[in-house]
């Protein structure tokens, strides 16, 4: 599978902050294109077929449109419920790197807006949260938080739910922290009010962290 990238990319240490030379300002806002092969993504991920079937079609995708996300991570898991983290992790860089490189400026600034309301950010929203999340779980949380903050920053609104991740590392609590929220009717999804009255209970005492989203909340600035 890794013969797709030709880089052997060790995910396993930081990237340098990406940059896009070719920009020369920070965007006001970046609208992702329409990707053609999003419409037969979901058509596998509805179809019951094995992983290994699953994992090709996946590569095909790739194949066919390198900047959308979503199959990336999905090989990724894939890989990774195969022991082959290091190759998933090629995967995940990959995408995070092709990512950030199509929305950030010279300075490696995000767009001021990267709303999570257009259907065609989201692959790529994701991808960077997942770039986050790992790591995160590598025991980097500082560098994790850059990310994090970037994506609240850009998208207020936070339907990815970056606010309790941002508050969580604050804590320094540990990438499991979400177990802790679990439904009772829905077992393996988050239950957003225990969440949320937990955000409520202790983001106040992170003021520098969430005083300007508190701010942009109360005035609908989003």
């Amino acid at each position: 599978m890794g013969e797709i990238f030709k880089k052997n990319f060790n995910a396993e240490l930081d990237m340098e902050t990406i940059t896009n030379p070719h920009r020369q300002k920070q965007l006001e806002e970046f609208l992702d294109r329409e990707h053609p092969v999003m419409s037969r993504y979901y058509e596998l991920l509805n179809r019951k077929i094995s992983p290994k079937q699953l994992k090709g079609e996946m590569a095909l995708l790739i194949k066919k449109d390198l900047d959308f996300y979503d199959p990336y991570l999905v090989l990724g898991d894939i890989l990774t419920s195969e022991g082959k983290k290091k190759e998933a992790n090629v995967f995940l860089a990959e995408a995070y790197e092709r990512a950030v490189k199509r929305i950030v400026d010279k300075q490696g600034n995000f767009p001021k807006r990267l709303i999570w309301g257009w259907l065609d950010n989201r692959h790529l929203m994701r991808v960077i949260e997942r770039w986050g999340l790992m790591l995160w779980e590598q025991g980097k949380a500082p560098e994790a938080l850059i990310i994090f903050r970037k994506l609240l920053q850009s998208n207020p609104e936070d339907n990815q739910g970056v606010r309790f991740t941002i508050l969580a590392i604050s804590l320094g609590l540990n990438p499991d922290y979400e177990n802790r929220f679990s439904s009772k009717d829905m077992p393996g999804y988050v239950d957003g009010f225990k969440i949320s009255a937990w955000f409520d209970q202790y983001s106040k005492k992170f003021p520098d962290e969430f005083g300007w989203w508190f701010k942009a909340m109360k005035k609908g600035d989003y």
